[in-house]
């Protein structure tokens, strides 16, 4: 594979990319207490009063130069370093050269994205109010997740999961989000877990093969960036051994199929309804000199149990599709319940 941790975190991959994620549909884009990766953050450059349009493109080219994962589609990539050299007059110029640049990539993730989408994307971050939760009968602990791309996800889970303390099991629904923050996941991923591999990225990263990896020990979380470890706190198991179905579509991708495969591959929680979405690359975004970013593909994800989800989606432990009669899905995940109880 779009870094205080858990403030600035709430970018990758994707990585992660965040990459971003969205690791966007999942982006990698930000992180949590220390560490700066590209997986856990993008850049946060002011904006320049005048924009050259020059540099404006020529920054863009560095982007996917330096960072961009399939290098085999870079090949000629040299010659539209100075193509538009002496053409471009206006901002408006350099986004039109750019776009026509990066339309050569032909990779749906990677993309230029105005001063306007960038801001949204920092307003999304901020959400609250991204987790729901209810005690169900049989003291069965429900919890919706309806994104990744908030720096409050994992605490809004961390808080459900505290509210639901009598529970004898539960359901995490993952039905619907589409992704979003690397290290978000991870923290949930954690509430579940005395310790596990989480994730490993692998990719490019400003001009260099680069790998990342997620680790939740006993006592702390452990990034691990092309050999580099940093320590940082880490979230609980609130959860002990009780059993755990998660739900999921296929529109459950990027981190969401990140924590499904954590949680399946450790045997933590059983995975009921349709293969995912299948998104297993992660983004960064650094920021242009106008305010805007490129989005660029610099990693790709591997599970815990070492594969990649990527245009493969993860197949649930039980495939269940939702009908028109009821929530056949959210029936089957009672019906584990009951026989893990037995």
């Amino acid at each position: 594979m779009k870094t205080n941790l858990r403030s600035i975190a709430a970018l990758a991959m994707s990585f992660l990319f965040a990459a971003l994620a969205t690791f966007g549909q999942g982006s990698v884009s930000f992180a949590s207490p220390t560490a700066v990766t590209p997986a856990l953050v993008a850049s946060t450059a002011a904006p320049a009063q005048a924009v050259d349009p020059e540099k404006l493109y020529h920054d863009a080219w560095q982007v996917i130069q330096d960072n961009f994962l399939h290098r085999d589609r870079l090949t000629d990539w040299h010659k539209w370093e100075h193509k538009f050299d002496g053409q471009l007059a206006t901002e408006a110029d350099a986004v039109r050269a750019i776009n026509k640049m990066l339309d050569t990539l032909q990779e749906d993730y990677t993309y230029y994205k105005s001063p306007s989408l960038v801001q949204n994307d920092k307003t999304r971050t901020a959400a609250k109010n991204v987790v729901s939760y209810k005690m169900l009968p049989g003291n069965v602990g429900y919890i919706q997740i309806r994104t990744f791309s908030s720096e409050n996800t994992a605490a809004e889970v961390e808080a459900a999961l505290k509210a639901l303390a009598g529970a004898k099991s539960y359901v995490i629904d993952l039905r619907g989000n589409g992704g979003g923050y690397v290290m978000q996941a991870c923290e949930v991923f954690s509430l579940f877990v005395d310790q596990g591999n989480f994730t490993t990225l692998k990719g490019h990263y400003k001009g260099a093969a680069y790998k990342e990896e997620y680790v939740v020990q006993t006592s702390e979380l452990e990034i691990i960036e092309n050999g580099n470890v940093t320590k940082l706190p880490r979230r609980a198991n609130l959860t002990g051994s009780k059993p755990v179905v998660v739900l999921v579509d296929a529109d459950s991708a990027s981190a969401s199929e990140m924590l499904t495969g954590a949680l399946q591959d450790s045997g933590r929680a059983t995975v009921v309804g349709v293969k995912t979405f299948g998104k297993g690359i992660a983004q960064i975004a650094p920021e242009l000199p106008n305010g805007g970013a490129v989005r660029v593909t610099f990693a790709e994800y591997f599970l815990p149990g070492g594969s990649s989800i990527h245009k493969k989606g993860i197949t649930p432990d039980r495939i269940v599709r939702r009908t028109n009669a009821g929530d056949s899905q959210f029936a089957e995940a009672l019906k584990v319940i009951d026989e893990k109880l037995k």
